[in-house]
């Protein structure tokens, strides 16, 4: 079990690594003619998409804290709920299971977003795009924690896997669902982030699949993590955070790049020009975060 404990978060780098090598080799003798006048802005992509991804991590850490406290308040118990955190007085027996309300919690809100982001998925509107942001994220945050559940008993959902008496053999099962999960959310997203595109066009070579996905997920995630970097400090190693989930969660997107086709696109707005909305929200957002959340609220 140590030595799965191990291999299971390394395979959700591994894997994509390899996936993308695999289809680099099979597609490098593919053309790459592909239509250069692009009339859309890489410039606004990038920023949008980082705007928005660092808005959706926020918003969804944020809901996991919330539930995590209310959790704690249902059993009767004093909670206190921070920016980037929670914490609690007073013990009751069934504690152990409230520290996996969290996950449990943004997983629904991915799946509910997910489903509100296809009930729009002809939209060319920035929110379209916030709500895709936001069923990643809720399920890139959560589905980890099932996985390293078992193997990681001292985390949240590990503590309350421990309280479900959940064994060794159920354990890694849900392990391997969730990477499995995990992976399969990287090629879903492919598709969704390349049906943003300009036009079809645009992205039916690798070459152009693989450029789009550059800029509005690998390039924009990690600005939007540098974006989020001011909502998870004091402490410091809170940081962390958005860079592990990007870590795990982003590359699959990029290297089912080669193997994604979409026969529609939307020419979401996010192509054109900067919006401006997204930008001041995210503003606001930091000001509750560390003037509001930051003191910590009791519950």
């Amino acid at each position: 079990m140590k030595v799965i404990s191990h291999l299971l978060p390394f395979s959700l780098l591994l894997l994509p690594i390899i996936w993308g090598l695999y289809g680099f080799f099979k597609t490098r003798g593919e053309s790459k003619n592909i239509i250069s006048a692009d009339q859309s802005s890489p410039g606004a992509l990038i920023i949008n998409s980082a705007v928005l991804y660092a808005l959706a991590f926020n918003i969804i850490f944020f809901i996991q804290e919330l539930f995590l406290a209310l959790g704690k308040r249902w059993l009767g118990l004093e909670a206190t709920l921070y920016h980037n955190n929670h914490n609690w007085e007073g013990s009751h027996p069934m504690e152990s299971l409230a520290q996996g309300y969290g996950a449990a919690a943004i997983f629904v809100t991915g799946l509910l977003c997910l489903f509100l982001a296809n009930r729009t998925k002809q939209s060319a509107h920035w929110i379209h795009v916030f709500l895709l942001w936001l069923a990643f994220q809720g399920l890139a945050q959560s589905i980890p924690q099932f996985i390293t559940g078992k193997i990681a008993p001292d985390t949240d959902t590990g503590q309350a896997f421990t309280y479900l008496g959940i064994g060794e053999g159920l354990g890694i099962f849900i392990s391997i669902a969730g990477i499995a999960a995990m992976l399969y959310l990287g090629v879903l997203f492919s598709k969704y982030l390349l049906r943003l595109s300009p036009s079809v066009d645009r992205i039916s070579s690798t070459p152009g699949r693989y450029g789009y996905l550059f800029r509005i997920a690998l390039l924009a995630s990690l600005v939007g993590i540098i974006l989020i970097i001011p909502f998870r400090i004091m402490p410091w190693n809170r940081a962390l955070a958005p860079v592990m989930v990007t870590l795990i969660s982003i590359p699959m997107v990029f290297a089912h790049g080669w193997k994604a086709k979409v026969t529609h696109t939307i020419n979401s707005e996010i192509n054109n020009k900067i919006s401006i909305v997204p930008i001041v929200l995210l503003l606001i957002l930091l000001v509750i975060f560390q003037f509001i959340l930051s003191p910590g609220i009791s519950m």
